[in-house]
């Protein structure tokens, strides 16, 4: 089977999967248009340090008007975790809309099985679509950093420029992009269609990443900063946290099974009926709740890098750009969630169509089925998204103003309303879906 084959098989011909490859091509838009301006962030020239011949310090700026976030050595670090923190919800949802829709794709696997296509066609097919997404992304990545170029450059005054003019070097890191996000994506719909056997999960490979990305995480924010060497600090503090967000986005499955088991226990029916499909459904309700769990760690560090720009020795002026960046990289992380949530409750109506017209069969409310769908979305939600924000709180410990500790308990109370606002409103939302998989039809669904 050729590309070409694998394309007209694989491409997205329903509402549902061509929502699904816009958002995975909007997510690698946004992230690949962060990257390429985290890459234009470094070519601005930094301040100078001139000592005098008395034993003193002067502080070069250089030309071209640029704010000090990005001039000055201890404060462009900031800038650069920033950026990249907003990639990470970006890409925590280009993932959920990749590994969302498993039933129907399981079913077009299983029957091109069954024509005779080989495992590396099938791989073939699960590659193409998701790799076609993320290459659009990449495409439109230049658009994005294009409208950054000209809010942060253009139209900033120059006291607030935070990305330097146009260079052929932005061209450069676009392609790069492009590529980036073409690979990625057909590498995530490989890992996503892969077929896993059912074993147990072992819990501490993924406890462990999780302590190692915490404790790398807090001994970087801990430690005095170098500012003669801002890249090493900028650095380490993404590193830690990449790997504490692979570590949270690989513990989603612990966290639900774990529920799921203290659901069971209860009694309740409601709680029995929600622990069933929470263990049904285990793999695609970690995901989320991985997802969820990244998108409130991002949510906790925007919290902790607001307070510390917001301290009294930085003037509101210079940290109004670092102060925006970071509620543009809070409301992506809520859009993230959201989205996230939307889709895997609505892919679980989908898959569990049966399940839930046979429940109604037996006599169960619409108002039970409700209360089901409710909790078994804030299994997935308010825990996870908790969890995170309080893990990215940690970001503030070197800070030594009330205020972080102020904005850091401010983001904590909003992202716990936000949680049980995300439930409610997914839950209202998905009222008419719910009634239409309780009708009786869907005894017919094979």
């Amino acid at each position: 089977m050729n590309t070409a084959t694998a394309w007209l098989i694989g491409r997205p011909r329903t509402s549902s999967g061509r929502s699904r490859a816009l958002l995975v091509a909007g997510g690698s838009a946004t992230g690949g248009g962060l990257l390429i301006a985290a890459a234009a962030v470094l070519r601005v020239p930094g301040q100078q340090v001139e000592y005098l011949p008395d034993g003193g310090i002067a502080y070069l700026t250089p030309p071209g008007g640029y704010s000090s976030l990005v001039v000055q050595a201890g404060l462009r670090p900031g800038v650069l975790t920033g950026l990249l923190l907003l990639v990470l919800p970006a890409l925590a949802l280009s993932w959920q809309a990749v590994t969302t829709g498993s039933a129907r794709r399981a079913a077009v696997h299983e029957a091109l099985r069954i024509s005779g296509a080989a495992p590396a066609d099938l791989r073939r097919v699960a590659v193409v679509e998701p790799a076609v997404a993320g290459f659009l992304g990449g495409l439109l990545a230049g658009g994005v950093y294009l409208t950054l170029w000209l809010l942060l450059h253009v139209a900033a005054p120059p006291s607030a420029q935070l990305l330097p003019g146009l260079s052929p070097l932005d061209g450069v890191a676009w392609l790069v992009v492009a590529a980036l996000t073409t690979l990625v994506g057909g590498a995530a719909g490989a890992l996503a269609a892969a077929p896993r056997r059912r074993r147990p999960v072992r819990a501490w490979p993924r406890l462990l990443a999780v302590a190692v990305g915490i404790a790398a995480l807090v001994a970087v924010v801990a430690a005095p900063r170098d500012t003669s060497r801002p890249g090493i600090a900028t650095t380490l503090t993404c590193a830690a946290l990449v790997v504490l967000s692979l570590g949270l986005l690989s513990t989603g499955s612990l966290w639900v099974s774990a529920r799921a088991r203290r659901l069971a226990r209860s009694g309740t029916a409601v709680d029995v009926l929600a622990a069933g499909g929470l263990r049904t459904l285990a793999g695609p309700a970690g995901r989320t709740a991985g997802t969820t769990c990244v998108a409130g760690l991002a949510l906790g560090v925007v919290g902790g890098l607001t307070g510390q720009l917001l301290e009294p020795q930085h003037s509101l002026t210079e940290s109004l750009p670092g102060v925006l960046f970071a509620v543009l990289a809070g409301v992506l992380a809520v859009l993230a969630a959201a989205v996230s949530l939307a889709l895997a409750a609505t892919d679980d109506l989908v898959t569990t169509r049966r399940a839930v017209a046979s429940t109604a069969a037996l006599g169960a409310d619409p108002a039970v089925l409700e209360q089901v769908q409710r909790r078994r979305l804030a299994v997935v939600t308010t825990g996870p998204l908790m969890a995170g924000v309080l893990l990215g709180s940690l970001y503030a410990l070197g800070a030594q103003s009330p205020i972080a500790l102020g904005t850091v308990l401010l983001t904590i109370a909003l992202a716990l309303l936000f949680a049980r606002a995300l439930t409610a409103g997914v839950t209202r939302a998905l009222r008419p879906q719910l009634t239409r998989a309780a009708a009786p039809s869907s005894l017919r669904v094979a």
